[in-house]
């Protein structure tokens, strides 16, 4: 991206398209619910308490639904108001899908993967990692949504 592109992206320049808009904020959103679960995971205890603490898997649970709920308020209106959200837009967001999709089959298949191998020996993977999977999946699509949508106009600015 040229400078200019990135102030436009950054500073939400003139340049920006509405839906373009609501993808960056999307995604600042979504990073920042995503490193608050992290966080949370990882400072305030782990699995063990997220296993063993509801008041802790609730506040957990509410931070991910935050994030599940920010792309439809933010691009749900957009979507319905037709002089904000032109053909241009349209093509945009059916391609973020196959984004959104390649992210989610490479997570899929790395927490596959990896719980398989730690847990191979048991022979059974802990509830509650798939619990957290299922949470970091939706994050992964949600953020990836933004990130297809920002490519998308990146792209489309570069090559028309």
């Amino acid at each position: 991206m040229h400078t200019q592109d990135w102030q436009a992206l950054l500073a939400g320049g003139e340049k920006m398209a509405p839906l373009q808009k609501r993808a960056l904020y999307g995604f600042l959103i979504g990073l920042l619910l995503a490193f608050a679960i992290l966080a949370l995971l990882i400072f305030g205890g782990g699995i063990n308490r997220f296993d063993s603490d509801d008041g802790f898997r609730i506040i957990i649970d509410v931070l991910w639904v935050l994030g599940l709920v920010t792309p439809l308020v933010l691009f749900w209106p957009l979507m319905q108001n037709s002089a904000k959200y032109d053909e241009r837009d349209k093509v945009i967001m059916e391609r973020s899908v196959r984004i959104q999709w390649i992210a989610i089959i490479l997570s899929l298949a790395t927490w596959i993967i990896t719980l398989s191998e730690i847990y191979y020996s048991a022979g059974t993977v802990p509830v509650s990692f798939l619990y957290v999977m299922f949470i970091s999946i939706l994050i992964i699509s949600t953020l990836s949504q933004s990130v297809g949508i920002l490519i998308g106009y990146w792209r489309m600015s570069r090559h028309g």
